[in-house]
C-alpha cells in the first residue's frame, strides 16, 4: 500500500502510486463522470449565468514574477487589410504572459515533490524547454459538474478573512452545517474567504499573504475526492505557513500526491453573496500544448 506523503519532500516516504492507478495521468479528473455532469445538468433552477472569472488587467495582481502584458497591433488608425474592396479594418493584440494568473487552473505538470510529480514520474521524463510531453492543457477534459461553495468568510461573521487564517476541517465542516450542503465526490469545491475583494485594489496586499486551507483541511478535501479545488485567493492554500519549512506543501498533497487540480483566483462574491451554495459548474481549460497551467472563464448556473 502506498505511504501518504508526509510534507518533508525527499525525506517523506514514497508517496506513488497515485489512487487512480500507476499508469493514470489524468487525477481527480477521473471523477468527471457522464453521470455525475447529467446529475449537475438538474441543478439550476433560475437559469442565472454567474461569471466567477475576474477581470484581468496589466495592472492585475500576479505572485511573483507573474505578469499579464497586452499590447493593440495597430498603427494611428485600425489597420487596412482590404484597402481597395471592402475595407476591411481591424485590431489585434499581442500578448505576454504567463497561464499562472488571473482566474486559472493548476495542472499536474505545475508542482512537483522533489523532481518526481504526478504519479511519481520524474520531470526528465516529461519536460522540454517548449513544452511538457505530459500533463498538459490538451489533456484535460472540460468540467461540467456539481459545484459547491463554502462561505468560510460568511461563517466566521466577517466580510474577508484575516491574512494567514487557516482554514481547518472542522471550519469546513461547520460551513457544511451551516449551509445545508454536503461535499461529494466529483465536486467543484469553492472556498469564499474574501479576499478576492482586493483583486485588482491593492496587488501588493493581496499577493502578501492569503488566507487558506492548511494541511489538515487539504486532506478532508482529497478525502472526498472532489475533481477540483478553488477559491477567490492566489494560491488556495494558506500563506505564509507557520513552518516555513512546509511551504506549499497542501499544492504537493493536491496536484502531486492526489493529482487534484486547483483552480485559484476564482470570483466567488456573487456567489456567497447569494447564498448559492450549490450549482451547476462550468469550466474550460484552453486547448495549448503541454502547458503548466490554463486560464479559465469558469460559471456558475444557479
Amino acid at each position: 500500500m502506498t505511504n501518504a506523503y508526509d510534507g518533508t519532500g525527499a525525506n517523506s516516504p514514497q508517496w506513488w502510486p497515485s489512487r487512480y492507478g500507476a499508469d493514470d495521468e489524468l487525477g481527480s479528473a477521473n471523477e468527471l463522470t457522464a453521470e455525475r455532469t447529467l446529475a449537475a445538468l438538474s441543478i439550476p433552477k433560475q437559469g442565472r449565468v454567474l461569471q466567477l472569472g475576474q477581470m484581468l488587467t496589466d495592472q492585475s495582481p500576479g505572485y511573483g514574477q507573474r505578469f499579464f502584458k497586452q499590447v493593440i497591433l495597430a498603427h494611428e488608425t485600425a489597420m487596412p487589410i482590404c484597402p481597395e474592396g471592402s475595407r476591411l479594418t481591424c485590431f489585434e493584440e499581442s500578448v505576454t504572459t504567463t497561464f499562472q494568473i488571473g482566474s486559472h487552473l493548476d495542472l499536474l505538470g505545475h508542482i512537483g515533490i522533489d523532481g518526481r510529480f504526478y504519479n511519481g514520474i520524474h520531470f526528465t521524463d516529461f519536460y522540454t524547454p517548449t513544452k511538457l510531453l505530459k500533463f498538459g492543457p490538451e489533456t484535460v477534459p472540460s468540467c461540467v459538474t456539481r459545484g459547491v461553495c463554502l462561505d468560510i468568510a460568511g461563517l466566521m461573521g466577517v466580510e474577508m478573512l484575516e491574512p494567514t487564517f487557516e482554514v481547518t476541517p472542522q471550519h469546513l465542516e461547520q460551513a457544511c452545517d451551516r449551509q445545508s450542503v454536503e461535499v461529494r465526490a466529483g465536486d467543484a469545491l469553492l472556498i469564499h474567504t474574501g479576499w478576492g475583494a482586493l483583486w485588482n485594489v491593492d496587488a501588493k496586499r493581496f499577493t502578501s499573504a492569503e488566507p487558506g486551507p492548511g494541511w489538515d483541511a487539504a486532506h478532508w478535501i482529497t478525502d472526498r475526492r472532489v475533481s477540483l479545488v478553488g477559491a477567490d485567493t492566489w494560491g488556495v492554500e494558506v500563506f505564509p505557513t507557520v513552518d516555513p519549512l512546509r511551504v506549499f506543501v497542501a499544492h504537493q498533497h493536491w496536484i502531486t500526491e492526489t493529482g487534484t487540480y486547483i483552480a485559484e483566483n476564482v470570483n466567488t462574491a456573487e456567489l456567497a453573496r447569494g447564498g448559492h451554495s450549490e450549482f451547476l459548474y462550468m469550466m474550460s481549460p484552453i486547448r495549448a500544448q503541454g502547458s503548466t497551467g490554463s486560464m479559465i472563464a469558469p460559471v456558475a448556473i444557479v
